[in-house]
């Protein structure tokens, strides 16, 4: 079950919200919004009438309140509960058990021991900062036990518990225990905060471990928060790092404070369908659709750009296959190397037979090396600007259905066509050709080309995806540009042995 983290987008990019019963950790440095994503959580439990306690180790109750009075924050509900506890340096042998304080040292002594730490309350209004009780695993444990109440927990910062223990193993026991003791024994769901580690001046690691990235092995999903410098102005941003068993978006979001504490943006990445009357062509391909927004654009073109390496042919040729179900033709401009026989056997085994596809005026192919058998939609002579503009010419009155589909490999149109002309020919397509049932799918690697040609064609595109193989051999897709989809994802390219044969998967 979801708990609300308070705001809404980011309930959205973790599909629902933070898991019940579980603990989540905030990292970033001071002044990254931390504190107020932590009260954000805390305060849309206080509207479903839920108990909620915030600890912290860095600032008093007073302190907190002034740091929150800008925000529409209810400090004062009932069911808000705010404690603080912080070491300080000293030694004693009292004992905080049961919930209650254990004296088991009963003469004067001195606090010189700074090896040591007392467990106090940062304001020093509570009976404990009377007593000598060490700052250890276990006195926190009880602490926590008996103080701790509701169903929702914050602990702000973790990073104001690491004295408990010097050494890693006994820190990360402990927090294991703290985490077991608020999600069971309190049945809460939790938020730690925690400094981000910092670089010493040579920018290496201090010696000592960092809370944050030690913590993070430990906890259930881990949110990063970061201050950038983007121009002369200062951003916050947002980072899913981690969430077990939830969907989550991992873009990176960008955090800003209004009166109700922390906003996430965008909220959308594209315009708004209510602002664009856009048309799409199905590819066929669940996955790609939906990263599109429902698929490629109709009256537009579409920049597919690879990087040599990424399988791009059979993933193309089933998208074609499925464009010409939807009673559409293709107009197709292989890439040098594509053999007619490999062609004729994608169809065939897709289901649409290529010949019978040329013969019903669904198919036509420019053939520039002349290897493909003689038939009328077959285009042996667009060689040339004028041979281009003549085929394309007689396809659009050939053709049936619902529109035309071009399909054309860029550095193939180069080779034929120079680059100059390239460019000619493709601004002429667009603005003269492409009709608003017509869709143009430009296929190239961008490595081959020119760099003012590779950025005529994304210029030109209305949408551009970018597919590549990592040194792995496992191979993605990244829409960069589009009106419509989610702009910036990521997604894992996945083949198949039978239908459809390409799966697109988050």
């Amino acid at each position: 079950m979801a708990v609300s983290t308070g705001i809404d987008k980011l309930d959205e990019i973790l599909d629902g919200g933070f898991q019940e019963n579980r603990t989540v950790l905030v990292t970033g440095p001071p002044g990254a919004g931390k504190s107020t994503l932590a009260m954000n959580f805390l305060q849309a439990g206080l509207e479903n009438d839920e108990h909620c306690t915030y600890i912290s180790t860095e600032q008093t109750p007073d302190e907190l309140r002034d740091t929150f009075e800008p925000f529409s924050f209810d400090l004062t509900d009932e069911l808000f509960t705010v404690l603080s506890l912080h070491a300080r340096p000293g030694s004693g042998t009292d004992q905080y058990d049961q919930g209650t304080i254990v004296e088991t040292y009963g003469a004067d002594r001195t606090d010189d021991d700074v090896d040591r730490h007392l467990l106090r309350t940062l304001e020093g209004a509570d009976e404990i900062d009377d007593h000598y009780i060490d700052f250890t695993p276990a006195n926190l444990r009880e602490f926590f036990r008996f103080n701790i109440s509701g169903d929702r927990v914050v602990v702000d910062s973790i990073s104001g518990l690491r004295s408990v223990s010097e050494n890693e193993q006994t820190y990360r026991r402990f927090l294991l225990d703290l985490i077991q003791l608020i999600n069971d024994h309190h049945d809460a769901t939790a938020l730690f905060t925690a400094e981000s580690s910092r670089p010493n001046t040579n920018g290496m690691q201090t010696g000592q471990f960092s809370v944050d990235e030690l913590t993070q092995y430990n906890l259930h999903g881990v949110i990063r928060l970061q201050r950038n410098r983007l121009r002369g102005t200062d951003r916050r941003l947002l980072e899913i790092l981690k969430m077990r068993g939830v969907a989550y978006d991992d873009r990176t979001f960008e955090l800003m404070f209004d009166d109700e504490g922390v906003r996430i943006l965008p909220e959308n990445r594209t315009f708004s369908s209510t602002l664009r009357v856009t048309n799409h062509v199905p590819t066929g391909i669940d996955g790609l659709d939906t990263l599109l927004g429902g698929g490629i654009l109709s009256g537009e073109s579409t920049v597919v750009q690879h990087d040599g390496k990424a399988e791009v042919g059979g993933i193309l040729y089933v998208i074609l296959s499925n464009i010409i179900t939807e009673d559409r033709s293709i107009a197709l401009l292989p890439r040098i190397n594509s053999q007619p026989l490999f062609l004729q056997s994608v169809f065939e085994r897709l289901g649409t037979p290529m010949g019978d596809l040329l013969d019903d005026d669904r198919l036509f192919v420019f053939d520039h090396h002349g290897v493909w058998d003689d038939h009328q939609n077959i285009f042996k002579s667009a060689e040339d600007e004028s041979g281009i503009k003549s085929a394309m010419t007689t396809i659009h009155d050939r053709s049936r259905g619902q529109g035309v589909v071009l399909s054309l490999d860029t550095n193939t149109l180069r080779h034929m066509l120079g680059e100059e002309t390239t460019q000619q020919v493709r601004s002429w397509l667009q603005s003269s050709v492409v009709t608003a049932t017509d869709a143009i799918i430009d296929i190239h690697n961008p490595a081959l080309l020119q760099d003012e040609l590779a950025a005529f064609h994304v210029d030109l595109a209305s949408q551009l995806l970018e597919t590549w193989m990592n040194d792995t051999g496992l191979q993605y897709v990244q829409l960069h540009k589009s009106p419509t989809g989610d702009t910036g994802a990521v997604r894992l390219i996945e083949y198949l042995d039978k239908s459809p044969y390409v799966r697109v998967v988050t």
